[in-house]
C-alpha cells in the first residue's frame, strides 16, 4: 500500500540544447553577484568553463573557479571550497559536471557556514545555518544528484577513508540546467558507468515500492529500458542527440519525488558499493554493475515473483512457469552480457579486487545501515554482505 508523504521539490530545471547560454541572467535573477564555479578535472570540460566563466561575466557578475573534482569527491577540496566562499565572500555556487561535482558543491554550498563539520549531519534533519544557492550544469547524466535531497562524500583525510550519504532537503539545487550536447564529448566509459547508475537506482526502487501499486514497478521498467536501448546507440554514434536527450532525461527520474513518493525507500546496493569504492576508489557505478549480478544471484528467493518479473521485463529473460528459477538465471545471465556488452566489468577479479577487505567493508556498510542490516524491500545482514561480495568475484 501507498504511504502517506508530502511531496516538495522546488528546484527549476531548465532542459534543453544551448541551456547554458542564459546561466548568468539565471543566477542573476536569484539576486546574487559573486560565482563559484566548480567543476571536473580534466582538459575536455575546459573550453566549457571558459564559456560559462564569460557568459556570467557578461552579466556583470565576480566569478572564481575552483576545479579538481574526482570520482568519489574528497573533503579536502571541499574544504578548500568553503575557505575561498569565505575568503571572497561568494554567494552562490555552480557545479559544473556529473554526481561527483554535484555533491561536492552541495558541501560548499551547505556546510560553509554549518555549526560545525556537515559531515556529522544528521539523515533528513534540516539544516538551520546559512545556505548558499547553489545550481548545477549536468555533463554527465546517472546519479540524479540533480534533484536529490542527498549527497555523497569521500573522507580522503582518514586511513581508511571512508564515504558518507547525507541527506537534507536544503541539498536541492535552485535550478538545473540539462544540455544533452553537453555529454556528446563524454568517454565511452563515463557514458556506461553514468548510465548503469541510472538503471542501479530503478532496480534498488523497484524492490521498495508499494505492493498492489503498478504504477512504481512499469515507471522502473520503463527507466530500466529506455537506458538500456539508448546507452547502445549513444556508444556507438555519441553526436546522438535523440538517444543523449532521453538518457538525460530519465536519469533523475528514480530520484524524482514525483516517482518515489510513497514509497518505502531504502537502498540495498548502493550500500555495498559505498564501502568498496571508498577503499578501492573505482567509479561508482562501475561497482554497481558488479555488484548487481550477484546481488540478484543471492537474494532471488526473497522475493521470486518480482525478480522473475524484472528479468522477463527488462533482461530478456523468457517466463517458465514450471520453473521460474530458470527465468532469474536466464535475465541474470542476460543482464551480465548487458554490462559487459557496454564495456564494463562483471566481476571484483576483473579490476584487481580480491577477498581480502570483505570483513572491513561488511562491517562499513552494516554501520551505515539499520538495526545492523541494509536495504528496505530486501533486507541484508553482516554475513549476507559478504556472501554477495564472494559471488562478486
Amino acid at each position: 500500500m501507498i504511504a502517506d508523504y508530502v511531496q516538495y521539490n522546488p528546484s527549476k530545471i531548465i532542459f534543453g540544447k544551448g541551456a547554458e547560454n542564459n546561466i548568468g541572467k539565471e543566477i542573476s535573477a536569484h539576486g546574487c553577484r559573486r560565482v563559484l564555479i566548480h567543476y571536473d578535472t580534466g582538459d575536455f570540460i575546459k573550453p566549457l568553463i571558459q564559456k560559462i566563466h564569460k557568459n556570467i561575466e557578461d552579466a556583470g557578475l565576480t566569478v572564481f573557479e575552483l576545479g579538481g573534482v574526482v570520482p568519489n569527491p574528497k573533503v579536502s577540496l571541499m574544504k578548500e571550497g568553503c575557505r575561498l566562499v569565505k575568503e571572497n565572500n561568494i554567494d552562490f555556487i555552480l557545479a559544473v559536471g556529473g554526481g561527483s561535482t554535484m555533491d561536492s558543491a552541495k558541501y560548499i554550498a551547505c556546510g560553509t557556514y554549518y555549526d560545525g563539520d556537515i559531515w556529522n549531519h544528521k539523515k533528513f534533519a534540516p539544516i538551520t545555518t546559512r545556505v548558499l544557492k547553489k545550481a548545477v550544469i549536468v555533463t554527465m547524466p546517472g546519479t540524479g544528484s540533480e534533484v536529490s535531497t542527498a549527497a555523497v562524500w569521500r573522507d580522503d583525510t582518514t586511513k581508511p577513508e571512508k564515504k558518507t550519504c547525507v541527506f537534507a532537503n536544503e541539498m536541492r539545487f535552485d535550478f538545473v540546467v540539462i544540455d544533452p550536447v553537453l555529454t556528446f564529448t563524454l568517454p565511452k566509459f563515463q557514458t556506461a558507468a553514468g548510465s548503469f547508475d541510472i538503471i542501479s537506482h530503478s532496480m534498488e526502487d523497484y524492490f521498495c515500492a508499494p505492493e498492489d501499486a503498478e504504477f512504481y514497478l512499469a515507471a522502473y521498467e520503463g527507466v530500466i529500458n529506455e537506458v538500456k536501448k539508448n546507452v547502445k546507440v549513444c556508444l556507438k554514434d555519441p553526436s546522438n542527440y535523440a538517444a543523449r536527450a532521453n538518457i538525460c532525461r530519465v536519469a533523475y527520474v528514480p530520484l524524482e519525488d514525483i516517482i518515489i513518493s510513497g514509497s518505502k525507500h531504502g537502498y540495498c546496493v548502493h550500500n555495498l558499493e559505498k564501502p568498496m569504492t571508498a577503499v578501492y576508489h573505482r567509479t561508482h557505478g562501475e561497482m554497481l554493475a558488479i555488484l548487481f549480478p550477484a546481488w540478484f544471484k543471492y537474494c532471488y528467493k526473497m522475493n521470486l515473483p518480482l525478480f522473475t518479473r524484472i528479468c522477463v521485463n527488462c533482461f530478456d529473460a523468457k517466463m517458465d512457469y514450471a520453473y521460474p528459477e530458470n527465468t532469474i538465471f536466464e535475465g541474470i545471465n542476460n543482464l551480465e552480457h548487458f554490462i559487459a556488452d557496454i564495456g564494463l566489468p562483471t566481476r571484483l577479479s576483473q579490476i584487481g579486487i580480491d577477498e581480502k577487505n570483505f570483513e572491513y567493508c561488511s562491517d562499513y556498510a552494516v554501520a551505515g545501515g539499520t538495526d545492523g542490516y541494509i536495504g528496505m524491500g530486501i533486507k541484508l545482514y553482516k554475513k549476507d554482505i559478504i556472501s554477495v561480495y564472494q559471488l562478486a568475484l
